[in-house]
This record gives structure tokens, sequence and C-alpha cells, in this order.
């Protein structure tokens, strides 16, 4: 790979606290509610390829959105960052705290008064998931994310209100979103939980309850497992194509971890549905791979070039 020195990629940590390789699932489960409206209310889409700069404009606006929430994130983690050896823009002061908080401030003062222009749906939407992902999973006495329970709580609801934007990006509010965003939401969880299982020493050693923490990865992955099983029949009980199919292909993936409970076989399974469901998503919006395809190459070239760290993978340790 192109190699370039450091000091011409410092500027570009600045971008890298807002944490764009979690960029992903926040477009994924956002457009699959974009496109949930239209399977819903007339045929699905498929190879769009005309595009509305108002949605683009809107996805961009929420994705300074979802960085924000992941500073303040990082801003509350980071003594177990270090001890989990990520994230260490901000813990190991790459960045100062002070001022990472400043950007976090304006990226969300600017996205919500945006959707707020648009309208009170939207507004309300963002409004709620900043509230959920933004203060209640980080900050005391809340601190959602430390919480077995809750934190599995707070990402099914943080998962709940990107597929309603999405929804709403798309068309009018309907109480039917909320029938089929389910299957969506389970998977979206199964990954969730899995998540919690590799920093579970890191989160331990600074009492942080998480799910895999307190229950143990075996229920965590026979729990994760049962989610995709039932996600997967809903999926065809609503029948939703988007999500069946992403579903039906994972779930080899989860019953060979369910079965042999190794970590190898846990990463795949975090790191593989979502890739699934995002090359349906592809498949309906081909502008979307461009999109993929440049976030994923752009952060593993300056993980390489910056800090000799070969990331985002899709490799997993045998």
């Amino acid at each position: 790979m192109l190699k370039i020195s450091e000091k011409y990629l410092k500027p570009l940590d600045f971008l890298f606290i807002l944490r764009p390789t979690l960029f992903f699932p926040i477009w994924i489960i956002t457009l699959a509610g974009y496109s949930a409206y239209f399977t819903v209310n007339g045929t699905v889409v498929w190879w769009k390829t005309i595009i509305d700069w108002q949605i683009f404009f809107n996805f961009c606006i929420l994705t300074l959105s979802a960085g924000a929430t992941f500073i303040f994130n990082q801003l509350q983690d980071i003594e177990t960052d270090k001890d989990n050896q990520k994230l260490f823009l901000i813990s190991e002061n790459y960045i100062r705290p002070d001022l990472a908080k400043k950007i976090a401030f304006v990226l969300t003062g600017i996205s919500l008064f945006v959707f707020l222009i648009q309208g009170l749906h939207l507004f309300f939407a963002l409004l709620m998931f900043f509230i959920v992902w933004g203060y209640l999973y980080n900050y005391p006495p809340f601190a959602w994310k430390d919480k077995a329970i809750m934190g599995v709580i707070a990402n099914l609801l943080g998962g709940m209100i990107l597929f309603l934007i999405g929804w709403l990006m798309a068309g009018e509010y309907q109480s039917w979103v909320f029938i089929q965003m389910v299957p969506y939401l389970l998977a979206w969880g199964a990954v969730a939980l899995l998540t919690t299982i590799p920093d579970q020493e890191g989160d331990a050693n600074h009492d942080k309850n998480t799910f895999a923490v307190k229950y143990g990865e075996k229920l965590t992955i026979w729990l994760a497992g049962s989610w995709v099983v039932i996600g997967f029949i809903i999926g065809m009980k609503i029948n939703d194509p988007i999500i069946t199919h992403p579903t039906m292909l994972s779930l080899p993936l989860f019953i060979i971890m369910v079965f042999t409970l190794k970590n190898e076989w846990v990463l795949r399974s975090i790191r593989f549905p979502l890739l699934f469901l995002a090359i349906i998503l592809c498949a309906q919006f081909p502008y979307f791979f461009l999109v993929i395809l440049i976030n994923y190459y752009g952060a593993k070239f300056y993980y390489i070039n910056r800090f000799n760290l070969d990331y985002p993978t899709f490799k997993v340790e045998e």
C-alpha cells in the first residue's frame, strides 16, 4: 500500500475521532429504514441510480451526529480504551479531551438545527438519538453502556431510532415502521451483544458490567444466535427480502459459533452479517458501494500509515 509520512496524516486525527469505521452500521441500519419505507408503500427498490441530493445531505448530517456520540463515548472510556488497546486518539492524548468535547457539542448543535429546519419528526428522532446514545448511554447516573441489560436496550433503541430516521427521510411517519423494523433490530441487537465479548476483560477490570461480563460468553452467544433465527423467521413472515437474505446467509456463521463457542467465530459473526446486509442494500442503491469502499480503504490507509495498524479488517485470529 502507498506510504505517506505520518506528519501529513495528523490533521486527519480530527476526522478519525468521529470513528468512521463505525459509520458502516449507522449507514446500513438507516438506509435499511429508508429502503423499508418503499418496501411497505409500494415495491422493493432495486438498482436505483438516480441520486437524491437531499437524502445524501441528510445522511451526511446524520453521520456527523453519530460521530459526535462516538466522541462522547470515547471521552467516558479513556481508561478502558487504554486497557483494550484501541481508540487511542483521545485516550493517548493525540487530541486533547477538552477540544474533542467542543467538537462533539458543535456537531450536535449543527445537526439538530439542520433537522429542525426540515421538520419536527426528524428533529425529535435525532434528539432522541442524542439523548439515548450521547447521554444515557455514556454519562452517570445512567451510564447504560456499563450495565448488562440497559446496554443492550440502549443499542436496540439506537438502532430503532436510526431505522426510524431512515424511514422519515423517505416519507411520512407510519406506525407500521415499528413492525417492519423488528427483524432488523434483532439482527442489530445480536451483533451488539457479541461485541461485548472481545472487550470483556478490559471492561471487567474497570467495573463495567456489560452483558458478556455479567452473564458470560456462552449465554451471550446463545442469545445472539436465537435473535438471528427469530429475525429470519419474522423477516420471512413480513415478506421483506432485504433482511431475510442477509440473515439467511448469516445463519451458518451463528450456528457454527453457537456450537463451537470459539472467539474467531464470534468475530466472524460480528463482522460479516452487516456486510451481507450492506451488499443487499448496494443492489438497491449501487452508489452506496462506492461510499463503503472509500470509507473502508480510506480508514485502512490512515491506520496503516499513522499507527502501523491493519484496521479495519475482516481477518480473525485462528
